[in-house]
């Protein structure tokens, strides 16, 4: 598809294959501009700048348009089968399967494998667009919400209740109409404003022709419904009531195109849309999620504030928070397992040479806090990192460097096996 320029995590960018010099200064006047932004909120760049100078993709994967439309696609790194890095097709559809399990789309995101494997081939902007429009496909046919809106108007016939000042001054003279006020069953409220607003900026960037016609043909289906004129405030106050259960799903995609809510997403003068995943919690979700899928032993905590680190005056401080902790039913924390969004081993016969000391220190204290058997940082499965890994700190906690398979659910299961034997091995 020609404007889609695709690269990987990493990568640097070259001008060519869709992208010409002045997207490149667009882009890099866009990394300058929120290089600050995303320390401040404690991320990496979603572009970085090389020792040379050299802009570079970071580890955030999806998709930035700039101002003169090119698209910009950003591609997960993810080792299938025997190859290095996958094609894009295999890519796309390894990413999506793991994108169903991130906490910013786990609603909005249905979709199964054949539903994958059709949309692999389309540049991820479009998948997310076809995810949206098939969505609100489906709430149309379910009916838009509608509600009672107070409406006053001058009609040849009596409705409601006549507005009797406003119609003395607009009927002196024609007194064959009635000037009224009443209440009228409308689909202008705020929720079907902002579907309305996303349909209006999706148009000029959708490219596929799939996707063109599927918004035409929505956006026919709300003519009758203005766009927002205060995003913001329609969002605050729309409500999703009883009768409008089907608009849950495309609400989420509302709050990702418009407000870019749940990612880690900016814009500016130089770019016209960023619809981006960090990497690390993509595969913190996924991770997390496969063990819940495919073992039934143990519970799951995920993200969940724990056992403080120390007191102050007898008050708790420094709770902490693991990423993964895996217990028996009514029983104390068993395995806490850290997931890592970092290619190890890089080509040498040490894979954990490229495992940093934080990353031990952070799951000791969390191993001792919760006197586990074992700990685990869990790691992307590679060519060079294919076993698990067994080591003991020097009191002899158990820690384990374990590799994870994304690349279809199949594997992951397998993946899954594989971490609780070796867990629970001596």
């Amino acid at each position: 598809m020609s404007g889609v320029y695709t690269i990987r995590e990493g990568e640097e960018f070259r001008t060519g294959h869709g992208l010409d010099k002045r997207d490149l200064e667009d882009l890099r006047a866009f990394a300058h501009g929120n290089a600050s932004a995303f320390q401040e909120h404690g991320y990496h760049p979603v572009l970085q700048f090389g020792r040379r100078g050299k802009l570079h993709a970071s580890n955030y994967v999806g998709t930035i348009t700039t101002k003169r439309g090119s698209v910009v696609e950003i591609l997960p790194k993810i080792a299938l089968g025997g190859a290095a890095y996958a094609d894009h097709d295999q890519t796309r559809e390894a990413f999506l399967t793991m994108l169903r399990a991130h906490r910013s789309l786990r609603r909005a995101a249905n979709l199964p494998p054949g539903a994958i494997r059709a949309l692999r081939r389309f540049p991820m902007l479009e998948v997310f667009v076809r995810l949206f429009l098939d969505n609100v496909g489906v709430l149309v046919r379910g009916g838009l919400g509608r509600q009672y809106v107070a409406t006053e108007e001058n009609l040849p016939f009596l409705r409601g209740r006549i507005a009797f000042r406003d119609h003395l001054r607009e009927n002196v003279i024609d007194r064959s109409r009635f000037y009224v006020e009443h209440d009228e069953l409308s689909p202008n409220r705020p929720a079907n404003r902002l579907i309305r607003t996303t349909l209006d900026r999706l148009r000029p960037i959708v490219r596929n022709e799939r996707n063109r016609r599927l918004l035409a043909d929505l956006e026919s289906a709300f003519s009758s419904v203005p766009g927002t004129r205060d995003p913001r405030a329609d969002w605050r106050s729309h409500t999703i009531d009883r009768s409008m259960r089907h608009y849950g799903r495309v609400m989420q995609w509302v709050e990702v195109f418009l407000f870019n809510r749940g990612l880690a997403t900016w814009s500016g003068r130089h770019v016209n849309q960023s619809l981006l995943f960090p990497m690390e919690k993509v595969y913190e979700d996924f991770v997390t999620d496969s063990f819940r899928r495919y073992q039934a032993e143990f519970h799951v905590g995920a993200q969940r504030l724990g056992k403080p680190m120390a007191s102050i005056g007898g008050k708790p401080v420094f709770k902490t928070k693991p990423d993964i902790s895996l217990r028996k039913p009514r029983n104390a924390v068993r395995f806490i397992l850290d997931a890592k969004w970092k290619h190890i081993g890089k080509g040498e016969s040490d894979p954990i040479r490229h495992i940093t000391s934080s990353d031990l220190y952070q799951l000791y204290a969390y191993g001792k806090r919760y006197e586990c058997r074992a700990v685990a940082l869990v790691y992307p499965q590679s060519g060079d990192f294919t076993s698990p890994l067994t080591a003991r700190f020097f009191d002899g906690l158990k820690i384990v460097f374990l590799p994870f398979d994304v690349a279809s659910p199949e594997r992951s299961r397998r993946s899954v096996r594989l971490a609780l034997r070796t867990l629970a091995a001596n």
